[in-house]
């Protein structure tokens, strides 16, 4: 016989029924909950005597009153563990049920699953309106700026690849929350119904996803932090964490339940210290592995120019450390410059891992005044007569998955330089083993 079984709980607070559900089937199969880790993998161990499960809906982030733990220990219910808005209860068979007015539950839950509701849209329809109102105070050029800054972290263009999944998660989820709460509604007083257990299990893995999702923002957030945090701000952000749970830590709701200690906070506080401070040296070099491979690496725009590369600024400095180029897991920025001693070309090169997203940089970079070069696709150019016989030139092209912009006040740009720039690129491309 098996000494243990695992099953997964993740269920939302609409599912408390499926949760509840779950076990007691187990129970009827001769197991008994040990403890749920890291609140989502329920371990069970053999049941030494018959009992039956209980879940009842209490406040995440606070400890249930005492004299409530106390009536439900006289009524014969033992309280097993917590698992966020979840207390876990066991009792003998037999033993009467913590909940016995089926209307006074429905109505409990369709209060506080609406006002998780109301406020995750809330929080959503606010960020909108922020976004709205500083639409017309924030400059085209700010704009484009703030949109390659994000695609040029990972955190950032980890949110943007999630954003048509959030949605559609969050659009999913309110269907099913209207469908949960008509449901209840038809409950009649009764107890609260179960939802059946494909939906309940497909929603157990929903939220084991968005849980996943979260771990991956995280990792990708230590991933910059790693990069650019400086220990000042780290520290920081800390210590303000550790008053604000100083300041909270007897904060009670409106039924008298006492706020836990939320120490998850403060261990992700301490691990963005802790990547700044220990974990740089690695954090930094793996964000550079994992950036596409760079495409101009000795040429030069010019032939036979002396190339100057910009450094980009890092938290650590290394051996070998490549300052030369910087940016996300899909996206690399370089810049250099050419022939300091005499006009300047200065040189933007942006290599990625998509093409889709190579055209997304290309539509930020490309200015309206930017006219295209005729019989070469892709390729802008830019020209101004500055006087004294000087011309200012801009230009812009895309080659597959790589976007590089030139600048120069040494114009105009021979096309036999462009051309000789698209056949470096072509053939970088062809070699490249994401062709």
């Amino acid at each position: 016989m098996r000494k243990a079984s695992w099953s997964l709980f993740t269920y939302p607070v609409m599912d408390i029924k499926a949760a509840e559900a779950l076990l007691n089937r187990r129970s009827a199969e001769g197991w008994t909950l040990d403890r749920v880790w890291l609140g989502a993998f329920a371990h069970f161990v053999p049941a030494g005597a018959p009992e039956v499960w209980c879940v009842d809906w209490s406040r995440p982030g606070y400890s249930e009153r005492p004299d409530y733990l106390a009536l439900c220990a006289d009524a014969g219910w033992t309280l097993v563990q917590k698992v966020g808005a979840f207390n876990l209860y066991k009792a003998p068979p037999g033993t009467p049920p913590i909940q016995t007015d089926g209307e006074e539950e429905t109505r409990r839950f369709r209060r506080e699953v609406l006002r998780a509701f109301f406020k995750g849209w809330g929080i959503l329809l606010a960020l909108l309106l922020v976004l709205a109102a500083l639409v017309p105070l924030v400059s085209r050029a700010s704009w484009r700026g703030i949109s390659m800054d994000l695609l040029l972290t990972n955190t950032g263009l980890f949110l943007l690849l999630s954003l048509p999944a959030i949605l559609a998660t969050w659009l999913l989820w309110t269907g099913r929350l209207l469908l949960r709460l008509r449901q209840w509604g038809r409950s009649a007083g009764d107890p609260l119904p179960a939802p059946r257990r494909t939906s309940a299990w497909a929603a157990a893995w929903l939220c084991l996803f968005c849980r996943l999702w979260g771990v991956a923002v995280t990792l990708c957030f230590l991933l910059d932090a790693g990069r650019y945090i400086h220990f000042g701000s780290a520290l920081g952000m800390l210590l303000g964490g550790c008053i604000g749970l100083y300041l909270n830590r007897n904060r009670r709701d409106r039924e008298g339940r006492k706020r836990d200690t939320p120490k998850g906070t403060v261990l992700l506080y301490g691990l963005i210290l802790l990547s700044v401070l220990l974990f740089a040296p690695v954090l930094s070099p793996l964000a550079d592995v994992l950036m596409p491979a760079p495409v101009l690496v000795e040429e030069t725009f010019v032939p036979g120019a002396e190339r100057v590369d910009r450094g980009f600024s890092r938290r650590v400095s290394y051996a070998d450390t490549d300052l030369s180029s910087t940016g996300s897991f899909g996206l690399r920025y370089q810049s250099w410059w050419e022939d300091p001693s005499g006009e300047v070309y200065e040189v933007d090169c942006y290599a990625a891992r998509w093409e889709w997203l190579a055209r997304l940089v290309l539509d930020i970079k490309r200015e309206s005044w930017y006219p295209p070069v005729t019989d070469r696709p892709h390729v802008w150019l830019h020209e101004a007569d500055l006087g004294g016989g000087k011309t200012e030139s801009a230009l812009l092209l895309r080659v597959g998955k790589t976007v590089v912009m030139v600048e120069t006040r040494d114009g105009p740009i021979p096309m036999e330089q462009i051309d000789r720039l698209v056949n470096i690129l072509s053939s970088a491309q062809e070699k490249s083993p994401w062709h």
